[in-house]
């Protein structure tokens, strides 16, 4: 028998997710999110995907992309209902329990819209952590994603490739196939992996365009894969939820409680005051 994926109901606490990870570095939560946010996500995001161009596969950092797939970030700016998804507490109490022990807070590392679609080849497996150096592994994982799939996830679309189980493995251990499966779900439910967990995007060959949001957050100590203060205009910041605004990096990190000092500063104090300008 091949590997599976875990799933849990929607109703699921925080503690049952962080114990389905534990155990094995990913599970699908179904029906996460409601039809009407998913519907409205869809809404603000198609005049940003529709205006997107083609990419022109001309590396391999391309290619790892894919030649076939529309990525779009800045999502806190191009979506408002965006922002209370990302402080969702089922999420947060999940970042508590998988980041803190190693941060005194966590951020937005991503927010990115994948739209994989017809002919696109399968995305090379890899870990998230390694966006960072390896120095830094230590405190792993580094990073935690929140895969939210907008359409169905399916097996012939390009359901997001994974292998549990590999987050506790050895970094030169290359999986096996019977250990590779695939996270297909329905639009509202979520995928959570960490970023030890060997993953990639999967192969399109329906036709049919395969659709997620993929929202990952990282230790607070750590430079972010996604430069959100270029990318979500600062009007826009003030607008949203203090719980948000410290998510896209508007706080001073502080971590004298663990012995060591404070990043992050802004003339000598918090960018927050950026924000009551």
């Amino acid at each position: 028998m091949g590997a599976t994926v875990q799933c849990l109901p929607g109703s699921s606490s925080g503690e049952d997710i962080y114990t389905a990870i534990e155990d094995d570095g990913v599970v699908i939560v179904e029906d996460f999110l409601s039809p009407s946010v998913i519907e409205a996500l869809n809404a603000e995001l198609q005049p940003h995907i529709d205006a997107c161009k083609p990419r022109v596969v001309n590396n391999m950092y391309d290619d790892f992309l894919g030649g076939y797939t529309v990525r779009l970030h800045g999502v806190t700016a191009k979506a408002p209902s965006f922002p209370n998804v990302m402080i969702d507490p089922r999420i947060m109490s999940v970042m508590d329990q998988l980041l803190k022990p190693n941060c005194t807070d966590y951020r937005l590392s991503a927010a990115e819209l994948i739209e994989i679609r017809g002919g696109e080849t399968a995305q090379p497996i890899h870990r998230d952590d390694d966006s960072w150096p390896r120095a830094a592994q230590s405190a792993s994982p580094l990073v935690v994603n929140v895969m939210i799939a907008l359409s169905d996830y399916t097996a012939e679309n390009g359901a997001t490739v994974v292998v549990p189980g590999s987050h506790k493995w050895d970094l030169e251990r290359e999986p096996q196939p019977e250990e590779i499966t695939q996270a297909v779900m329905s639009p509202g439910s979520v995928a959570i992996f960490t970023g030890q967990t060997l993953h990639g995007g999967g192969k399109n060959v329906s036709g049919v365009p395969r659709r997620g949001l993929s929202v990952s957050y990282c230790h607070g100590w750590l430079v972010p894969v996604e430069n959100s203060w270029l990318g979500v205009p600062l009007d826009k910041v003030r607008m949203l939820p203090e719980r948000a605004q410290s998510m896209l990096g508007y706080d001073v990190y502080d971590g004298t409680s663990r012995g060591s000092g404070q990043i992050n500063m802004y003339e000598v104090g918090s960018p927050r005051a950026l924000l009551e300008n």
